[in-house]
């Protein structure tokens, strides 16, 4: 393979990687955008042969939305490099530029929340937003509400860290879309927290850096994931778990920052690795992490610290991931020890739970569906299928480049649930809520949501 370091060179890697080995060509068309348009763009090459524009790599590295769906880590990880190659070549669109940093974007519309509102419901303000955000025109925008999470906290005294000797506390990284769009999401996770008698102590906290990662801006992606590290290790050190209801805020945490660095110097140190062996986790979570021995003849050139976050300090990547839990993964363990018991309270609904790509990769099960399962009288059905994807990716769904896309990918998953037709739909991506508000007449709700209904306060 070409040692380039221009993006042509590297979406060309991905292009060649794929289209010898083939077999996605089946399953991930049309789940996943860029495989449909990299298969497209080979078979024209070679019956035509006319190589691949360079205008069409970088539209089809463009399509990478991360979901992680595909089976090969290093085909993601090698479109977000060209992607991130071009963006330094070339660099952003205007629209991409706004869009990315959501918690800077959600704090400037706070503040005038009634009038984005009006706009958004109609007159010609909502169209000319829409254009210099470079969002399509048929996208709903979302609604802003009247208080953000972030005032709530300050009411309820939220960012003070927990008394000495709470024998249970967590830190509540939130994520923007609850931060800032749905904030009973959040506000719901913290009563529920407190009547479990957890601690919750949610402080100062920077964006996961997913929205910059997609768009390849990887100084402002790094600087959020630098800040976030770093506090948040401060925390683990203090005795604090990480808690998070937004799976691509927990997927950041546990894995895409986290990747590579067991391979580093300073880990395989501490673990005991050699000049023969690496260390190498297969399983388990923090103190239950288990390890086994590769040859490094074998794996030595492969096994490294190298990727996208690998100037953080890798121990402390390390350190948050092994404390960072998905909330409902957090209260099923509780509720196995006994300290934390679903009243039993009858819901008579048909729900309809969707676990969303960034929660299947974290390869937890699904804890929410379990819980849902327990309350009673509610009907739940689950919506089982690796491949299904809302097709929303944060920003991306509301791009006007990308809208169309977004719609094709998640129409299978739209005729399921139609197929279905609950009462409520449940998920836990806030991402995906606002995808299926855009497309389905159901109302969508966080699995916590449903949970904090039960409860009697």
């Amino acid at each position: 393979m070409s040692m380039s370091s221009d993006p042509e060179s590297k979406a060309r890697e991905v292009v060649e990687a794929c289209a010898d080995c083939d077999c996605c060509r089946p399953p991930m068309d049309p789940p996943c955008a860029v495989f449909a348009e990299l298969y497209r763009l080979w078979d024209r090459e070679r019956e035509s042969g006319e190589p691949i524009s360079a205008e069409s790599l970088r539209r089809m590295v463009d399509l990478c939305n991360f979901c992680a769906l595909c089976p090969c880590p290093n085909i993601r990880a090698d479109l977000i490099e060209a992607k991130t190659r071009f963006a330094a070549r070339d660099g952003l669109a205007r629209g991409a530029r706004l869009l990315q940093d959501v918690e800077r974007l959600a704090r400037t519309c706070g503040m005038f929340p009634k009038i984005l509102n009006r706009a958004a419901a109609g007159g010609v303000l909502g169209p000319l937003l829409k254009k210099a955000a470079g969002i399509h025109r048929l996208s709903r925008l979302p609604e802003f509400p009247a208080e953000s999470f972030d005032r709530w906290t300050a009411e309820k005294n939220l960012g003070k860290t927990a008394e000495t000797g709470a024998e249970r506390k967590v830190v509540y990284f939130i994520g923007c879309t609850g931060r800032f769009l749905f904030p009973e999401v959040p506000q719901a996770a913290t009563d529920v927290l407190q009547q479990c008698g957890v601690s919750v102590f949610s402080p100062d906290q920077r964006c996961c850096g997913m929205p910059p990662f997609l768009e390849g801006d990887r100084s402002l992606a790094l600087k959020f994931a630098s800040e976030n590290i770093e506090r948040l290790a401060g925390l683990v050190e203090e005795g604090y778990a990480i808690v998070c209801t937004c799976p691509t805020c927990a997927f950041m945490l546990r894995r895409v920052i986290a990747d590579g660095a067991y391979y580093s110097c300073r880990y395989q140190e501490k673990a005991g690795g050699d000049e023969k062996y690496i260390v190498a986790p297969v399983g388990g979570k923090g103190r239950r992490q288990e390890f086994v021995p590769l040859s490094k003849t074998i794996y030595g050139r492969i096994l490294k610290d190298e990727g996208y976050f690998s100037s953080i300090d890798p121990l402390a990547r390390i350190q948050v991931a092994e404390n960072t839990w998905d909330l409902g993964e957090y209260l099923l363990e509780l509720q196995d020890a006994g300290d934390f018991v679903l009243p039993r309270t009858a819901v008579q609904k048909r729900l309809t739970y969707f676990a969303p790509c960034h929660q299947r990769e974290q390869e937890i099960g699904t804890p929410w569906a379990e819980l849902l399962g327990r309350i009673s009288g509610c009907r739940l059905e689950l919506i089982d299928g690796r491949f299904y994807c809302c097709g929303m990716a944060g920003i991306m769904g509301f791009k006007k480049e990308f809208r169309e896309s977004s719609v094709q990918m998640g129409r299978p998953l739209f005729e399921k649930i139609r197929e279905l037709d609950p009462d409520v739909l449940v998920t836990e991506c806030l991402s995906c809520r606002l995808q299926f508000q855009q497309h389905l007449p159901y109302p969508v709700r966080h699995p916590i949501e449903m949970i904090r209904e039960v409860f009697p306060f």
